[in-house]
């Protein structure tokens, strides 16, 4: 079985599709999983405290907080975090891995094959606002990534997700069942 990459913006369903590949008896890994414990880690919070010019150790909301309008430093903590989480990733040999940075990370072509997750702009604003209770924050959130529909271009598969879930469901089952023959 070859690998697959999940992707898609925040929102849109990712986790989901990850859950039924899970249930088809896939082998999963989520890379903001891994992400979590890599920022715990040593060698990142050493790092961190250098580049956030910091004494003591760094939370995600300090972090999130100093990078939100800082593209050079949120550079700098890219290039720190990617590299060791997608290690980490790798490490895990699963078959199927969530990566919503995928594309942006320039990491498609590290796998057979990509999925993209997408439910449309509308609904991942419907729901990111229902997630976080505030539409400007969403829309900030929304304007800071990279579009669904440019990432659709590296698809193999384009999962949508604005619909019932037992048709999604179908539809993934469908879709993982051709993989195997």
């Amino acid at each position: 079985m070859a690998r697959i990459a999940v992707t898609g913006g925040v929102a849109e369903g990712k986790s989901t599709v990850v859950d039924y590949l899970r249930e088809l008896g896939y082998t999963t890994a989520s890379s903001d999983d891994i992400a979590k414990d890599v920022f715990e880690s040593e060698e990142v919070q050493d790092g961190l405290r250098s580049i956030l010019g910091s004494e003591g150790p760094a939370t995600p909301q300090t972090l999130r907080d100093k990078i939100w309008d800082h593209q050079a430093l949120r550079r700098s903590v890219n290039r720190l975090m990617h590299p060791i989480i997608l290690r980490e990733l790798d490490r895990t040999g699963a078959e199927v891995v969530e990566i919503p940075l995928l594309v942006e990370t320039c990491r498609q072509g590290s796998f057979p094959r990509v999925w993209v997750v997408t439910c449309g702009l509308e609904e991942q604003k419907r729901r990111l606002v229902q997630r976080l209770g505030d539409e400007a924050t969403a829309e900030a959130i929304l304007s800071s990534q990279l579009p669904s529909d440019v990432k659709a271009v590296f698809a193999d598969v384009i999962v949508r997700t604005n619909r019932p879930p037992e048709d999604v469901k179908r539809f993934v089952t469908a879709v993982a069942a051709r993989l195997v023959q």
